[in-house]
């Protein structure tokens, strides 16, 4: 599941896994996100989205930091799970997609997210040579409906 933010050679996305399911059928009623964040450049022809940015991993969960874990059956700790994910997301995610949100910050910052064919893709669409089929691609691999 992604949520996304569309910028003119990029998009912003969120990914929400659930563990704790096999083949999409749950195998018990705990219900334990995780979430990614990452940075597509639209121009890319890379056939996944990377997730290349921070996520939810275990040390910040075990820590109590986050609590994205609820009972499906019982609904127990589920309104806490929801605001930990947007806490996630406002404290996490948000600064992060901030400090790249510039096309010059993801080419030349030291931590930028994106490997080097990332930013040819992206150089290359800023010079007005993008593939118009990746951008198709990326748009559809996100979900992402185009514009008319």
């Amino acid at each position: 599941m992604f949520w996304t933010r569309r910028q003119l050679l990029t998009v912003d996305f969120i990914h929400f896994h659930r563990h704790g399911s096999t083949y999409g059928a749950p195998r018990n009623f705990s219900v334990d996100i995780r979430v990614h964040f990452g940075v597509r450049v639209l121009n890319d022809s890379f056939v996944g989205a990377a997730l290349n940015g921070p996520n939810s991993d275990a040390a910040r969960l075990r820590a109590g930091q986050y609590h994205l874990r609820f009972n499906a059956k019982s609904g127990d700790t589920y309104e806490r799970c929801i605001d930990d994910l947007v806490r996630f997301v406002l404290e996490q995610g948000e600064p992060w997609f901030q400090q790249f949100h510039s096309n010059d910050n993801l080419l030349r910052l030291p931590n930028s997210p994106l490997r080097p064919p990332e930013k040819q893709f992206l150089t290359d669409a800023i010079a007005g040579n993008a593939n118009p089929e990746n951008e198709v691609n990326s748009l559809k691999l996100l979900g992402i409906k185009r514009a008319s």
